[in-house]
């Protein structure tokens, strides 16, 4: 089955507060994109990234509010809609993504390696089912991470999207840039479907650990550098600064090759700084979370 869509990403303002605020903020830019099908918003885009504590304020109960609101606005502008939240159920606070039309939810992701400080952690599943067929989903970090492709690779997949709230250093733009087209574009060559980035802009707030007092004093921040990596894609243009558009064809395929990863993860990093401070700061973190939740 083949599907001719019209997908755009919305790099948002991450310095936006409140939920009313940013409905309103999403709202009027998905209003002005030209006939969209699939509408794919960033990492936790209805309440803003953060990671601390600070944003379980903005939690939804089990995914109610989250999801009439965008089916509402997936029925009024006709289109498909991806959308990062917060949510808390059963007494944990869970970053999530979901998918959605005018008439229904499609699936739920939760993201697994969440900031250890502010979500609930655990092995959870990537994949939405909908009518153009299964997408693969995975929330920021875990984009790189083996569970993601363990999860993914014996399946048959029509689209990977890969929300963010990613800092980095906003000095060095290119190496940013190289890193996502590496792995996004592995994982299109690896499927031959459709890969959507979406990161927000903005700066980086309070973030527990080493790890963060590092990345506050580099001076980290959302840079964006939303793409749609789409070898056939055609590129949409519009008004709206926030969007990356594309004319993709979604054909549902099986994987054609394999992905080498070093242990758990798929970009080979420092080891010393994963052993001795992102460990460290997870467990650390969990800790935090088990005792202030």
């Amino acid at each position: 089955m083949k599907t001719d869509m019209r997908v755009f990403a919305l790099e948002l303002d991450n310095d936006i507060k409140g939920i009313a605020q940013r409905k309103e903020y999403i709202e009027s830019l998905i209003a002005k994109l030209p006939l969209p099908d699939f509408v794919v918003l960033p990492e936790l885009a209805l309440c803003s990234y953060m990671a601390s504590k600070e944003i379980w304020q903005y939690a939804d109960n089990c995914g109610v509010d989250t999801s009439a609101w965008t089916m509402q606005m997936a029925e009024k502008y006709h289109t498909y809609i991806g959308i990062g939240y917060l949510d808390k159920e059963n007494g944990d606070y869970y970053n999530r993504y979901m998918i959605a039309d005018g008439n229904q939810i499609f699936g739920v992701v939760t993201k697994s390696e969440g900031e250890a400080a502010a979500f609930k952690r655990g092995l959870f599943d990537n994949i939405i089912q909908t009518p153009v067929g299964n997408i693969g989903v995975a929330i920021c970090y875990d984009a790189k991470r083996k569970h993601f492709y363990d999860n993914v690779k014996y399946e048959e997949l029509a689209m990977i999207l890969f929300p963010h709230g990613c800092p980095a250093d906003p000095k060095k733009p290119t190496r940013e840039q190289k890193m996502n087209d590496f792995f996004c574009g592995m994982y299109e060559e690896t499927f031959g479907v459709p890969v959507v980035y979406v990161n927000s802009k903005g700066k980086l707030e309070y973030m527990a650990g080493r790890m963060g007092r590092m990345m506050q004093k580099a001076g980290f921040a959302m840079n964006g550098f939303s793409k749609i990596y789409a070898t056939d894609g055609t590129t949409i243009t519009c008004d709206v600064e926030e969007a990356t558009g594309a004319g993709i064809e979604i054909v549902p395929r099986r994987r054609r090759k394999d992905i080498h990863f070093y242990g758990e993860d798929m970009i080979k990093g420092n080891w010393l700084f994963r052993q001795f401070i992102l460990k460290p700061d997870t467990k650390a973190g969990i800790k935090i979370y088990e005792e202030t939740r």
